[in-house]
């Protein structure tokens, strides 16, 4: 049955890229999930309807694409050749149309050594599923639970009536039987409250549970400490096809008491501008002081007395250079922040400040220490240069070439990897993204974006080069690739949309 097992993965990988939909998936979702525990720590419901709204998509998706036929029948000929021969339209496909369901059947499955996978799919058509069956003819192993039990290569699975389920071995196999028949199994209610809010109609829905994971890797006790990862619930996430753009929407789910402060990012929608460049990724933070508090508070629970030597740094730092880091450098960047950033290593950032000409006092004070803070760091010898009367400037330089400038241009902080970006930095205004929503927000031309990476590591990945044009052709479909994240006490929510023009 491995030939089934990897042809419905195949076809799996084929729906995540963009597919899904059906009628009557609601009951055909909660009789796969059943197989899984109550307490499942993960799981992902894959949509296999051909016919549905996702595939057709899909469809008008690769249609954008040059060779996008080719690419259909080639995804098609991989599945077919993946499963020993058997036809897609006449074995394979008859059987579709319901989700196909994977899960963890413990959470070692996902953070330790375990194998403990189910998968399983209510079929479309009982009658092809038994035919498709009797095409792979495997070797009947017994039953369990109603259930007719195989094994094929190494695979195990079961078949009831429009029933199929495979395990990693026959024990894990029986388990998954039995708790179907019981009453103490996963559901789809289980499984809805975790992506409450998220698209329903999606190639794939995934569900995980974060408290489980948490509490089951002994690596993540220190991390626990923190208020919000203790918080943490369910993570949701979806992927979605459109006509123009595929989307992935996630949710991470909290419960308890949590204050603003206790959150990662700055809570509210409101959010934060980008600088938009050609083959490079804007990002926008609206109150980056809020991260640094944030992080600071982390590192405290995680390990207080590491943060008591970098707290007691602080302090000697303020008392020796007459200033507060706290209020008059991180307490300063509140407003929006907004960076681009090259492939290459190139970057460049403005971000607002709440007092430019105090800011501009504290970056004289400050000024004279970063060299030794740099060398200290790992970052070799490093020379400072001041700013000349009449310029904006200061840089950071190594022997080998490689500087930062940084200085105060009309009201916002300026850092950039080169002179040149820094004044083009100074004098850009930053856009404001569509839809963004949340103190986070990232953008793209996904077509630039897309040539820069195949560019620089194409051939690391054994892709053939192209050339220009060619490249020009597979990404020129691409168009904005945006996203943003927002925090509240309940919920960290975000979204990623790549459109397709």
């Amino acid at each position: 049955m491995r030939r089934l097992v990897t042809t419905a993965l195949a076809l799996a990988a084929l729906a995540i890229a963009g597919c899904g939909g059906g009628d009557d998936s609601g009951s055909a979702l909660d009789t796969a999930l059943a197989f899984l525990p109550k307490d499942a720590t993960f799981a992902v419901a894959i949509d296999t309807d051909t016919e549905g709204d996702q595939f057709k998509a899909l469809g008008e998706l690769l249609d954008e694409f040059p060779f996008g036929d080719q690419i259909k029948d080639s995804l098609i000929q991989q599945i077919e050749q993946s499963s020993g021969g058997l036809s897609f339209a006449d074995d394979v496909k008859p059987v579709l149309g319901n989700p196909l369901v994977i899960g963890a059947a413990n959470a070692e499955a996902i953070v330790g050594d375990s194998n403990a996978f189910v998968v399983a799919m209510q079929a479309k058509d009982e009658g092809a599923l038994e035919d498709l069956v009797d095409k792979t003819k495997p070797r009947k192993i017994g039953e369990a639970s109603g259930a007719t039990l195989y094994e094929s290569e190494g695979a195990f699975f079961a078949v009831e009536d429009d029933m199929v389920v495979l395990a990693n071995d026959e024990a894990q196999l029986k388990q998954a039987l039995e708790r179907a028949d019981g009453d103490d199994h996963f559901d789809e209610d289980a499984f809805d409250e975790g992506l409450d809010g998220l698209p329903e109609s999606a190639l794939a829905r995934t569900y995980i549970d974060l408290e489980a994971l948490l509490e089951a890797d002994p690596d993540t006790t220190d991390v626990r400490n923190v208020e919000w990862v203790a918080a943490l619930r369910t993570l949701g996430l979806t992927a979605s096809a459109k006509s123009d753009a595929v989307d992935i929407d996630f949710r991470l789910r909290t419960e308890g008491d949590l204050t603003d402060d206790d959150l990662p990012i700055a809570p509210g929608d409101d959010a934060p501008p980008v600088i938009k460049r050609e083959g490079e990724v804007g990002l926008g933070i609206r109150d980056l002081a809020h991260i640094v508090r944030f992080a600071e508070n982390a590192a405290q629970s995680i390990d207080p007395a590491g943060f008591g030597d970098y707290a007691q740094a602080k302090k000697t730092i303020d008392r020796q250079l007459g200033v507060s880091l706290d209020e008059d450098l991180i307490g300063q960047l509140t407003g929006n922040l907004s960076a681009s950033l090259s492939l290459d290593g190139g970057f460049g950032v403005r971000s607002e400040l709440k007092d430019p000409r105090a800011f501009e006092d504290t970056l004289a004070k400050v000024a004279d220490v970063l060299p030794n803070f740099a060398e200290g760091a790992g970052f070799g010898p490093v020379d400072l240069t001041k700013p000349k009367a009449g310029q904006d400037f200061y840089s950071l330089t190594q022997p080998d070439g490689g500087s930062i400038v940084f200085g105060v241009v009309g009201d916002v902080l300026v850092v950039a990897s080169g002179p040149a970006r820094a004044r083009r930095l100074a004098s850009e205004e930053p856009a404001a993204v569509p839809g963004a929503k949340g103190s986070v927000v990232v953008s793209a031309d996904g077509e630039r974006l897309a040539n820069t990476l195949l560019r620089q590591f194409g051939s690391t990945f054994g892709l053939p080069d192209l050339g220009a044009l060619g490249t020009g052709l597979l990404t020129q479909p691409l168009g904005d690739l945006n996203a943003h994240a927002s925090s509240s006490g309940d919920e960290l929510r975000g979204k990623l949309t790549l459109a397709i023009e």
